[in-house]
């Protein structure tokens, strides 16, 4: 109920204003009479008192009439409340409206709106808009009220225009959304006009992060590119899109991630290499999450001749799929491996050279000796062919033996020609203890004109290892000659060289003894460098190229000092099971 609901209130049209006592009487208690009333009224119609049903007709009509009013006036002021209500939401919303005439001019605004342009709305009413907008854009806000305006759209269309208006200081950024209705003074432009200042000025920020990291990108060598989910690239670097219009790098790796579905069928032999498409599965793999990271390295053929390039491939951070690929040229570390890969191998033939040239005496007299004993026997099967003494049958037996000395020599030229030949290694099954006895025999007889005694601590039923054999014997005669060169050298009284073969489950320990006057101190890895020598006669080589021998192998070799005298060198093989390796060959 209202407050002023004890002041009189001026009739309705066409209602009777009720006696005053019924405006103060409480309207359940009225609502009580009335039906009170009702029900006498019924009574006295069935017993048929017109006077009595004349009185009570004019009282229920009162009372009826006073409810109506009550009624009414409820009405009204929910009414009132409702538009009060409307008003201030129209007034507060956080959007502005402005309703425009056809040339522009405000013909009303909320509050929000006023107080987007900074004025009240009493001054804005009748103000033309373009005054508030930068001369640049008042062109753009005319043919917006055009659009708006055109009566030929049915239903009025909704249209969009972002502006900058310079009043109020400082500048503002607003979007309106503006829509044609029909007003009392006729069509007229609603418009919605929201504050985007934040919204542009963010964007504007995100725009100059762009560009500051596509200049980051631009500036790297490499070539990278940013992929999305599906493996489509949403930016490259300057390094990418040169590489791809040059020789169309991206093309092979696109056909391969299966993103060329409408393009021309390719021909048979334009299909992508393994390399590219084990490059596609990777890729894929890491934009899915099923790896960390990729890398792969294989050739590219360019119109500057052929290329390798290695491609990491990294995801992106967060929710977005997608991933980062890079390519990085690097033909140039590639020649430098194989460079450095030939000139290991130059540095090993040379050692082996440097080898030969220091057993060369030794090989003599190992070839020597079958040749001496092929021509005794040689004589004797002449005396034998022919004569009193001719016997045929020991003849036989003596060609026999003439021919295993012919096979002794060519076993020993084929074991130095092995040795002197470069190649790469190897592995093959070979018994460890033949292994040995090649290499000790390859060395006896420098030893023995050195006055060196070698010795050989080797249990039985030594295993069968992989290794490549002739890599190995040199790395036993580079020990073994180093040992006597030491002895010799120094002309110490004890002369001896000593071979321990040490075997476990996993590995093998060949360590080499000697007498000598040992390593200088502190000079235990420097003996490992290249051109690293204390004879006259070696280049340095022996020793650095054996260690790459070993650690080819999967295997170690370091020296140690054996006070008082000599100095030790350990050479770690691992033992691998033949079954496990799948090699049926040996060496001969």
């Amino acid at each position: 109920m209202s407050d002023h609901q004890d002041e009189p209130r001026p009739a309705l049209a066409g209602i009777p204003t009720p006696p005053a006592r019924l405006q103060t009487i409480d309207k359940t208690v009225l609502e009580a009479q009335f039906q009170s009333l009702v029900a006498s009224l019924d009574a006295a119609r069935a017993a048929n008192d017109s006077q009595r049903c004349l009185t009570l007709a004019l009282q229920t009509h009162e009372i009826e009439l006073e409810i109506q009013g009550r009624m009414l006036r409820d009405a009204q002021e929910a009414l009132r409340i409702s538009r009060d209500h409307y008003v201030k939401l129209f007034d507060d919303a956080p959007v502005g409206y402005v309703v425009f005439n056809r040339r522009g001019l405000i013909r009303s605004t909320n509050l929000t709106a006023a107080g987007l342009l900074g004025h009240p709305r009493a001054q804005l009413e009748g103000c033309p808009f373009k005054r508030f907008v930068i001369g640049a854009q008042i062109r753009g806000f005319l043919e917006h009220l055009r659009q708006v305006f055109d009566e030929g759209v049915t239903p009025p269309r909704v249209c969009d225009l972002v502006l900058h208006l310079r009043d109020p200081a400082p500048a503002r950024v607003v979007r309106l959304c503006s829509i044609r209705r029909d007003g009392l003074l006729g069509p007229e432009c609603l418009t919605a006009l929201s504050d985007v200042t934040a919204e542009q000025e963010a964007e504007s920020q995100r725009l100059a992060s762009d560009r500051l990291r596509q200049s980051v990108l631009d500036a790297l060598t490499s070539q990278i590119a940013v992929l999305d989910a599906n493996g489509r690239i949403l930016t490259a670097n300057r390094a990418w899109r040169q590489a791809s219009s040059e020789h169309g790098a991206y093309d092979d790796l696109r056909e391969a991630l299966g993103l060329n579905a409408g393009a021309p069928a390719r021909r048979v032999d334009d299909q992508p290499g393994e390399a590219v498409l084990s490059a596609a599965r990777g890729i894929r793999e890491v934009i899915q999450r099923k790896r960390d990271d990729f890398s792969i390295e294989y050739p590219c053929d360019t119109a500057q001749g052929q290329r390798w390039l290695l491609m990491r491939v990294l995801p992106l951070e967060g929710e977005q799929e997608g991933a980062v690929v890079a390519y990085l040229d690097i033909t140039e570390r590639h020649r430098a491996e194989e460079e450095a890969r030939r000139a290991r191998d130059a540095l090993a033939q040379v050692a082996r050279l440097n080898a030969v040239g220091i057993l060369a005496s030794s090989l003599i007299h190992e070839l020597l000796q079958p040749l001496s004993s092929a021509g005794f026997y040689c004589s004797a099967a002449t005396q034998l062919a022919q004569g009193p003494a001719a016997n045929p049958g020991r003849l036989v037996e003596v060609i026999r033996r003439i021919d295993d000395q012919v096979h002794r020599a060519g076993d020993i030229m084929e074991r130095l020609r092995a040795f002197l030949r470069g190649r790469k290694m190897y592995k093959v099954s070979v018994a460890l203890e033949q292994m040995l006895k090649r290499a000790f025999e390859m060395v006896l007889w420098f030893a023995s004109d050195r006055r060196v005694q070698l010795k050989l601590n080797a249990p039985d039923g030594l295993p069968a290892i992989q290794t490549d054999p002739v890599q190995i014997e040199q790395v036993l005669v580079n020990l073994i000659c180093n040992a006597v060169q030491a002895i010799d050298a120094a002309n110490c009284p004890r002369r001896e060289v000593v071979l321990d073969v040490i075997p476990s489950e996993r590995e093998i320990e060949l360590i080499v003894r000697d007498t000598g006057p040992g390593l200088p101190a502190g000079r235990h890895e420097a003996v490992f460098d290249i051109f690293e020598s204390t004879s006259d006669s070696s280049f340095g080589l022996g020793l650095a190229i054996s260690r790459a021998i070993a650690e080819a192998h999967g295997g170690r070799l370091w020296a140690e000092s054996s006070p008082p005298e000599g100095a030790v060198f350990h050479l770690i093989l691992p033992v691998t099971d033949r079954d496990d390796d799948g090699l049926d060959d040996s060496f001969p």
